[in-house]
């Protein structure tokens, strides 16, 4: 939290009233990682395209929405009693999610015995 204290006290943090966000930490870790600091507007806006692109649906799917937001509405599974792994029945055949491999992976699973 050293590096938070640092951020707070920065004159560039404090002239403009800015506090370190998530993207502040994520940062740091791209840094860490070796990411160019040019890639890191991409790599904050990736993770949030799920949610962008679920309002997006939500707003075209609803002519009387004037206003961009999305609903509170669970459209998901109801409520479903537990069943054992084993029990469970396929519902997705094998091949539809079998693994396509490159030449170059190819050979290296082959060589790990996987294909």
């Amino acid at each position: 939290m050293e590096l938070e204290k640092v951020a707070l006290s920065d004159e560039y943090f404090v002239k403009r009233k800015l506090y370190p966000n998530v993207d502040f930490y994520s940062g740091l870790i791209y840094k860490a990682m070796g990411f160019p600091e040019d890639m890191f507007t991409i790599l904050f806006a990736v993770p949030r395209l799920a949610g962008w692109l679920a309002h997006w649906s939500e707003w075209i799917d609803d002519p009387d929405n004037r206003i961009y937001r999305p609903f509170q509405i669970y459209k998901g599974e109801g409520i479903r009693d537990y069943e054992d792994v084993g029990a469970r029945k396929q519902k997705v055949d094998e091949k539809a999610t079998a693994m396509k491999y490159s030449n170059r992976s190819a050979r290296r699973a082959a060589s790990l015995g996987k294909q």
